[in-house]
């Protein structure tokens, strides 16, 4: 099987680091839930099923079974921690992440749309970059070892730009996985018309060393609108399943959507009759999902090409290169809103849902006399739900030396100070305790960060302390991003080994399950 520079992209990663590589991580991103939070049921028996093609026969650590080697956590989006489901209490095996981003991605019944799915895979990348585990997990390298993502619909959203992110940062992933991936963007079917949240297709980046993708579309019209259409991608493999589940006399019009998850769990566990969650699996009287219509036979397509099942993959077609950059603060411009007003008591995406503000304490957008080339920026004034704010979990490059932003003291207030504040959810660090006496234009504020807050995921709180008699001031903040400690690098990825490449981790792992 040949292999471009894609699939030889290098990580460097630091020697010594207090971790142990995984010998595996799986990340597995549902898609829209409507009114929830928590994922759905078959995240989770999907990620049994590959735990036990993994070798792991104890089906998730079942009563009487062998003692499991692999473990799947859920991610909680109000801790920011890997919360232990099933399996080993050891890093011995496959390690199985469920990302949880159910409450947000339902964006049109929380209110806000634009931006919460690009939001999620920020907090994503954030704790797979500086993971959060209880017990013998803590400090575990969850990205040294094959990483394969799977995302459905919006999850597909999810996961490609949380892996542009690992591309920014220099990190190789083995596999994505596209369920039909469906971006609210404007363009896909919809009940309600085209709506448009922001969403960007997914796409294959440079740093994945193999990109597949299973999809199917009905278009619109009764009842076809409500069951989303997927959409091809670029990428080394592309498989349109519509004839095998949408063959003629099927029964079940509106579910088509998320069978294609069934289908694929069906790759993983070749005698499953449905995907746990109580969706049948090849279920179509006059068709099959399996070994028809141009669909491979099921132990030879969809996971047959994990690095688990070691399939011959086809040759891989090339990726892009990552736009974002670890020097970001996602929305620190604060133009990703609906409307000044809309958001007010909802949130806004990069601040809310993964450790920022909570509903209902949400400090509103301005856009009067912003500064020169913005349109929206922070407002910090008196009041119970708008002196401070805090933005969700990040993860802070090693490269980092400092936040900058642009600020304006609009009213002043000799007992005022505004402050700035690192927390990683147990620690805080103050950053800043600035003197807000003096009324100023727009101007630029650098504020160093400690070398002992780089490298880790964090939330950054902007504070109004009114000094024991109440906030008298008005502080406006634009364009927050970090920038380089100076004369430093880019940092690539910060991990337990000393230089790996996907070949080499590819050939440790053929070893490892035979």
């Amino acid at each position: 099987m040949q292999r471009t520079a894609r699939s030889l992209l290098v990580s460097l990663l630091i020697a010594g680091a207090p971790c142990v590589a995984a010998a595996g991580t799986t990340v597995i991103t549902h898609g829209f839930a409507v009114n929830s939070t928590t994922p759905a049921l078959w995240t989770l028996t999907l990620a049994e099923a590959i735990l036990a093609a993994d070798g792991d026969s104890s089906d998730c650590g079942a009563i009487g079974g062998a003692a499991p080697l692999g473990t799947v956590f859920i991610y909680s989006p109000y801790f920011g921690t890997w919360d232990f489901y099933c399996g080993s209490d050891t890093p011995n095996g496959e390690i199985a992440l469920v990302f949880n981003w159910a409450e947000e991605s339902d964006s049109a019944n929380t209110g806000g749309t634009q931006g919460f799915a690009e939001a999620a895979a920020d907090a994503l990348y954030a704790a797979l970059r500086d993971p959060w585990f209880d017990g013998d997990f803590a400090g575990v390298d969850l990205l040294a070892g094959d990483v394969h993502f799977i995302g459905h619909s919006r999850g597909a959203v999810v996961n490609s730009d949380c892996v542009e992110r690992l591309a920014a940062a220099g990190i190789a992933v083995d596999q994505v996985t596209t369920l039909d991936p469906h971006p609210v963007d404007g363009t896909l079917d919809n009940p309600l018309g085209p709506l448009d949240w922001g969403d960007r297709a997914p796409i294959t980046w440079t740093n994945v060393a193999f990109a597949d993708n299973y999809w199917r579309a009905d278009g619109g019209g009764f009842p076809a609108y409500f069951d989303f259409d997927g959409m091809p991608l670029d990428g080394d493999l592309d498989l349109d399943l519509g004839d095998a589940i949408e063959g003629a006399g099927d029964f079940d019009p509106v579910y088509e959507h998320i069978e294609t998850h069934a289908w694929y769990h069906g790759t993983v566990d070749w005698t499953a009759n449905n995907d746990g969650d109580g969706t049948p699996i090849d279920n179509e009287p006059f068709t099959n999902w399996y070994d028809f219509a141009g669909v491979p036979a099921r132990d030879m397509t969809g996971f047959y090409y994990s690095a688990i099942a070691q399939g011959t993959r086809p040759d891989p077609v090339g990726g892009s290169d990552p736009s974002w950059s670890p020097h970001e603060i996602f929305n620190g411009d604060f133009e990703i809103v609906d409307d000044a007003g809309a958001n007010l008591g909802i949130g806004y995406a990069g601040w809310r849902f993964h450790g920022g503000d909570k509903a209902g304490t949400v400090v509103p957008w301005s856009s009067a006399d912003p500064p020169a080339g913005s349109t929206y920026y922070l407002t910090l004034f008196a009041g119970p739900n708008s002196e401070s704010l805090t933005h969700n979990r990040l993860y802070i490059d090693d490269s980092v030396g400092a936040i900058e932003f642009t600020r304006r003291i609009a009213s002043a207030s000799a007992n005022d100070r505004l402050q700035i504040v690192l927390s990683d959810g147990i620690v805080e660090e103050a950053l800043a305790d600035a003197d807000l006496s003096i009324a100023t234009s727009w101007e630029t504020v650098s504020i160093g960060i400690p070398a002992a807050s780089v490298g880790r995921t964090q939330t950054i709180r902007f504070a109004i302390d009114g000094g024991g008699d109440g906030v008298e001031s008005v502080v406006d903040l634009d364009d927050l991003h970090f920038v380089p400690e100076p004369g430093g690098a880019l940092s690539l990825a910060m991990g337990c080994v000393a230089l790996f490449t996907l070949v080499h981790r590819r050939e440790a792992r053929r070893e490892r399950i035979r």
